[in-house]
Formats: structure tokens, sequence, C-alpha cells
């Protein structure tokens, strides 16, 4: 602990005035009190170290991420290219089947139509 008389009775011994030297023995009062708790070199520099590391593993998880949006990208492509061919031949299949549907209707028609014109030729 520092003797803060004697520190402000040096300052004012070296031509500090009686309100300068009493705050500059107070600062330096609990800067001293205060030094305990600050951190060292070497503390700083483990702090630092750690803090690069947990940099890196989150700049790697962040490139797996970015790698995983990529590949989920590429699904939903994959997946769009697989609907729309589906679409398509989905219609083609309606397509068919109204093309097939309105052959034999058109044949149904036909038949009707000869025979009403057969029965009518035979009876006239």
């Amino acid at each position: 602990m520092i003797d803060t008389l004697k520190m402000k009775e040096t300052f004012e011994a070296n031509g500090f005035s009686n309100t300068q030297a009493s705050s500059l023995s107070h600062a330096l009062n609990v800067v001293s009190k205060e030094q305990k708790e600050l951190a060292t070199k070497d503390e700083l520099q483990e702090v630092r170290n750690e803090l690069k590391n947990d940099i890196k593993e989150v700049r790697g998880e962040i490139k797996d991420l970015r790698t995983q949006i990529n590949h989920l990208w590429d699904s939903f492509r994959d997946l769009r290219k697989d609907i729309a061919r589906d679409m398509e031949n989905l219609q083609n299949g309606i397509v068919h089947k109204l093309t097939y549907r309105s052959i034999l209707s058109q044949i149904s028609i036909g038949m009707i139509l000869i025979s009403l014109m057969v029965y009518f030729h035979q009876n006239p």
C-alpha cells in the first residue's frame, strides 16, 4: 500500500499545488490497488491465442455452412428439374389420354352415323 501523505508532500516539494498533489497521489493509490486485477503480458498473449483459435474455428464453421448451403441450392435445382420433368410427363400423359378419348369419341360418332345411314337407307 502506498503512503499517500508522503507522496503528496513529495509532489508539493517538487512544485505541484496542494490540489494537484492530492489528486495525483490518490490516483496512483487507486492504480496500485487495481494493479492486482490487471492482466500480465503472458495472460494477454494467452487470451490472444485463444481468440485466434476461436476465430479459426468460427471461420471453419462458416466455410462448412457455406458448403452445406451450396449443396442445398444444388438439391433445390435438381428438385426443380425433377418437378418440371414430372409436370411435362403428366401433361404429355393427359394430352395422350385426351387424344385417345377424342379418337374413340370420333370413331363412336362415326359408327353411330354409319348405323343411322344404313338404317335410313334400308328404311326409306
